[in-house]
């Protein structure tokens, strides 16, 4: 499916079940699922996340500031005579790097930034050191893989257990019913998803094919099934309240005039 349809029902149907069961909605839960339904696709490195967390004028601008920076550090190693002759071919080296295409950069910067994150968590604790770890694992998966089975729900609802903990907030229920729905999704297509690997097995119900004629059919029935669920849970509800206030006032009314 595309990233707009994981967006829209992954979304909208954890919201809702969440609203349905009684757990309420908050500003931080809608932010976790918003996220969890894009996450799965971080090991595909023109996924719609990673779109809109790298765009391209941002891969252009990191690209002149890689090239920039290569030019420099040679003609600082020309005058510093510092480490030569290799500093030029480090320098090259960076130069030559902005000339790959926009999704190899994307998994260039995803392993240089998991190696921050992971050098950073032996001083800012062991969040940065997880989430930096993860980053340069994704950075090398093929898509559909380990981010698309249950280890992968199992990880991410276990990293939003612990900060709910801390947070006292129960996050993990919205991260992984929305992180579960966008595989459930992806079940659907023709690949389907691989749960347990290395096992071969796949949960694969092969309705649609992203692109074509049927994956646009599913992925709009999709949609608005979740809009109706959407209503029943939000607007529904908000109506009977209406009406029940209305009647209250219409009785308040009388009364006052009698």
């Amino acid at each position: 499916m595309t990233g707009r349809t994981h967006l829209i029902v992954s979304t909208g149907v954890t919201m809702s079940v969440l609203q349905l069961m009684g757990q309420g909605v908050s500003l931080p839960g809608f932010a976790i699922a918003l996220v969890s339904s894009l996450l799965p696709d971080i090991d595909e490195p023109n996924s719609l996340l990673l779109q809109k967390s790298l765009p391209k004028s941002l891969i252009l601008k990191l690209k002149l500031a890689l090239a920039a920076g290569g030019i420099g550090f040679m003609i600082y190693a020309y005058i510093q005579l510092f480490f030569l002759p290799y500093s030029y071919g480090i320098g090259l080296m960076m130069v030559a790097l902005c000339w790959v295409n926009q999704r190899l950069f994307r998994q260039l910067v995803m392993a240089a930034l998991g190696g921050l994150l992971l050098y950073m968590g032996a001083e800012g604790g062991p969040w940065f050191a997880v989430i930096g770890a993860l980053l340069m694992v994704c950075s090398v998966l093929p898509h559909r893989g380990l981010t698309h089975s249950i280890y992968g729900i199992a990880i991410w609802g276990g990293l939003l257990y612990a900060a709910s903990s801390q947070l006292n907030m129960p996050l993990y229920i919205a991260g992984a019913t929305s992180y579960s729905l966008h595989l459930l999704c992806d079940a659907f297509t023709k690949h389907g998803v691989q749960l347990f690997p290395p096992l071969k097995w796949k949960l694969r119900i092969p309705l649609m094919s992203t692109g074509k004629f049927s994956g646009f059919l599913v992925e709009n029935i999709c949609i608005t099934l979740t809009l109706v669920l959407l209503w029943h849970a939000f607007i529904v509800p908000f109506g009977g309240q209406a009406v029940g206030l209305w009647d209250y006032l219409t009785n308040k009314a009388g009364v006052w005039l009698q």
